[in-house]
């Protein structure tokens, strides 16, 4: 779901000098460090097929010494409890195998994906520190117009604010890995949220007004973990509008479903999600192995981080896609009023007024 505004589209690289300022010095490109993961998950699942493939050749010699040798058939059926412990030995050395080829992989895999992160956030920590570096210095410069130094600032500020997403981002995917906290709930009018969420989106990205759709029933009140489910919706938006090509369509949709649940989607007609990757894209530092994904920045947080929060609010994020070039669809349902949540405060909460990444 990618884009392209006045200063930058998401994914694409910001050019830092404003229109008719010319700059101290052309910045250093920002280049991700180039790690690269020395596991693979080859050598794991070879190891575990080798040895249970020799576990079971043996246990079938062991099995045909037993049917051409008679005696030996009989010494052994003297001895049943001898060879009763042989099979339990045997079955618990091969599920050792099974057990540690399986989690070995997993943790290739997640060092795979941290090592991934690892190249997204040298990127996404080295451009805007670059910008900023550049503007400082061209601030400094003597006789430069008014109007151009107030451009320049603005431009700091927008990086600025981009490492702030960022550090958020990085910390709402901290907190959730501990599982759901206390919800400090409220009412809330989804409408009103939702357009919020949604002019957010809009000005990070300097869409159309008419891009971001919000179709969501007045007098919609859930009472609800507020400040979570703002998370989520400005994630979802984020990601819609990040995946899309121009013209940017995203809407924002939620309808009633039965007399105590509420069913939101978001949806666009970005660059779509293959089949296979459909299940995966809630995975944290999951980001599909595509090189128009790639061409945008990201850190594979930001819907590992909104399918914790809907979860912690009682339903469960789920991705719809035709495919690579039709779009895609993210919806959830949650209960109107959250389990559990207390004593209601009568009062909305005070979302968090950023962006998300």
């Amino acid at each position: 779901m990618g884009e392209a505004t006045p200063l930058r589209r998401a994914g694409k690289a910001r050019d830092p000098r404003a229109p008719g300022v010319r700059m101290a010095r052309s910045p250093q490109p920002a280049r991700p460090m180039a790690f690269q993961p020395r596991r693979t998950i080859t050598v794991p699942i070879l190891l575990g097929a080798t040895g249970v493939t020799l576990s079971l050749a043996m246990l079938v010699g062991w099995i045909l010494v037993l049917v051409r040798n008679v005696e030996l058939t009989q010494q052994v059926r003297a001895n049943g409890w001898l060879m009763a412990a042989g099979s339990l030995s045997f079955l618990v050395i091969v599920s050792i195998i099974v057990v540690f080829a399986v989690f070995l992989s997993r943790e290739t895999l997640e060092i795979q994906r941290q090592v991934r992160f690892i190249d997204s956030v040298t990127h996404e920590l080295k451009s805007p520190l670059a910008s900023l570096k550049l503007c400082v210095e061209t601030l400094g410069r003597a006789g430069l117009p008014e109007r151009n130094r107030q451009e320049l600032q603005r431009m700091m500020l927008d990086d600025i604010d981009r490492l702030n997403v960022f550090i958020d981002d990085i910390l709402d995917a901290s907190r959730v890995g501990y599982g759901p906290g206390e919800h400090a709930c409220a009412e809330v009018d989804l409408k009103e949220l939702a357009e919020r969420c949604a002019q957010r989106v809009r000005e990070r990205y300097s869409t159309p007004a008419g891009a971001l759709e919000v179709q969501v029933p007045s007098g919609m009140v859930l009472f609800t973990e507020v400040t979570a489910l703002d998370v989520v919706l400005r994630n979802l938006l984020d990601n819609a509008v990040k995946y899309s090509n121009d013209p940017v369509t995203v809407r924002l949709v939620a309808q009633q479903v039965g007399a105590d649940r509420v069913n939101i989607a978001v949806s666009d007609q970005g660059i779509g999600i293959p089949q296979q990757h459909l299940r995966r894209i809630f995975d944290r530092f999951y980001r599909a192995p595509l090189e128009v994904v790639h061409a945008r920045r990201g850190t594979g947080l930001g819907l590992y981080v909104a399918a914790s929060l809907v979860k912690s609010l009682g339903g469960r994020l789920e991705a719809e896609s035709e495919g690579p070039g039709k779009g895609s669809t993210l919806r959830f349902t949650i209960p109107r009023e959250v389990a559990g949540a207390g004593q209601r405060s009568g009062q909305p909460a005070p979302a968090r007024a950023r962006g998300r990444s």
